[in-house]
C-alpha cells in the first residue's frame, strides 16, 4: 500500500468517524446520537450473519431458518431509521445543489435555514403518520405472517427515531440561527478508493 492510498484511507476512516460518532456541539456530548451508529451497525451485521447462515442451512443441510425474511425486515427498518437521526445531523441527504451554489451570504443562510425546517416538519409529520400506523396496528393486534410477532411495538420504535430526526433538525436550525458553527453539507466527489496505479 503506497503513502497515498494509506492518506486516503486514513481520511475515509475519519469521515466516517465522524459520522457514526457526532463530536460536541449543539447536543452536548451527543451521546444519544452516538448509539444509533452501532445499533445500526449491529442490525447490518445481524442482517449479513443471518443471510449467511441462511443460505449455508439451505444448500447445504436442506434446513432454511424459518422466518429469516420478518427478522430481516424488522432489521432493516432499524438500519434505516436508527441512521436517518445521523444523516440528518451531519447533513448528508441526498441534495441536488444546482442552484445553491449559486448563493452567498445571507441568501445562503436563508436557504439552510429554510432547509432545515421543512426538513423538521417533514420528519415530524412521517413520525405522526408512523405513529398513527402504529397505534392501527397495535388496535389490531396484527402479527408477522411466519413468527406471529407483533409489529405495533416496532413501528412505534421507528416512529420514535423518526421524531428524533425532526428534533435533530430543528436543534440544528435553532444552532445555525443563534450562528452556531455546524458542519458543513457533504460536498466531495473527488474521494477515489481505488488505486492511482
Amino acid at each position: 500500500m503506497s503513502h497515498n492510498d494509506s492518506e486516503m484511507a486514513d481520511q475515509l476512516t475519519d469521515e466516517l468517524a465522524r459520522i457514526a460518532a457526532p463530536p460536541r456541539g449543539p447536543f452536548g456530548s451527543g451521546w444519544a446520537l452516538r448509539l444509533l451508529g452501532p445499533i445500526a451497525a449491529i442490525c447490518l451485521f445481524g442482517m449479513m450473519m443471518l443471510t449467511f447462515v441462511g443460505v449455508v442451512a439451505r444448500y447445504f443441510f436442506n434446513r432454511p431458518i424459518a422466518g429469516a425474511e420478518e427478522i430481516q425486515s424488522f432489521l432493516l427498518g432499524f438500519i434505516i431509521f436508527a441512521g436517518i437521526p445521523l444523516v440528518t445531523y451531519h447533513q448528508r441527504h441526498i441534495a441536488v445543489r444546482s442552484f445553491a451554489a449559486l448563493l452567498k451570504g445571507p441568501a445562503a443562510f436563508a436557504q439552510r435555514a429554510f432547509v432545515l425546517a421543512l426538513t423538521g416538519f417533514g420528519f415530524g409529520f412521517m413520525a405522526y403518520l408512523l405513529f398513527l400506523q402504529a397505534a392501527q396496528l397495535d388496535e389490531e393486534g396484527t402479527l408477522s405472517t411466519f413468527l406471529q410477532i407483533p409489529e405495533a411495538p416496532f413501528t412505534y420504535v421507528y416512529a420514535a427515531l423518526m421524531a428524533a430526526a425532526g428534533i435533530v433538525a430543528f436543534v440544528l436550525l435553532v444552532a445555525l440561527l443563534r450562528g452556531e458553527q455546524l458542519a458543513e453539507a457533504y460536498e466531495r466527489t473527488d474521494i477515489d478508493i481505488a488505486s492511482p496505479d
